[in-house]
């Protein structure tokens, strides 16, 4: 079960962080958005919206796990010189089931998913802020070994 004081205090923050304007929940808990994201440089983009789903046990021991992006985004390579998509970047949802809607609804809605999976026992490093630091700092050199940091990372193939 989700802890939604813990959600609606992390929502607050980020309000704070981002502006009312720009952030988005549902009602249920199950995602925050944060519109026009600040991205790194040597992305092809200077912002993208972002939406980060909320396990059901978040705030209970679950982390996150699951954010979908613009699907346009490509990153500069600078041994290639060239951009080229981001590493742990699907097209598609990689799972059988998505527990929120589905990997359809997902791709006509334009939304692409990235796979940044926080570490288990992150304990109070566990926060959606955070999640966005990190999705923030993966972005910025995403051709990168990430394997200590995300649990999802198993370096590029």
């Amino acid at each position: 079960m989700r802890d939604h004081a813990r959600l609606n205090a992390e929502i607050g923050l980020l309000k704070q962080h981002f502006g009312e304007d720009r952030v988005y929940w549902d009602s249920q808990g199950q995602w925050v958005m944060i519109k026009e994201l600040p991205l790194p440089e040597r992305l092809s983009q200077r912002a993208s919206d972002v939406i980060v789903l909320i396990p059901e046990n978040y705030g209970n021991g679950s982390p996150l796990r699951d954010a979908f992006i613009d699907p346009d985004i490509r990153a500069y390579n600078t041994k290639k010189k060239q951009y080229e998509e981001i590493p742990h970047y699907f097209s598609k949802y990689p799972y059988a089931k998505l527990t929120l809607g589905n990997k359809e609804e997902w791709q006509q809605k334009g939304w692409q998913y990235i796979c940044l999976h926080q570490k288990n026992g992150s304990g109070n490093h566990i926060s959606i802020m955070n999640y966005l630091t990190d999705l923030y700092k993966f972005l910025a050199e995403p051709f990168r070994d990430w394997e200590k940091t995300f649990s999802s990372y198993r370096g590029r193939e």
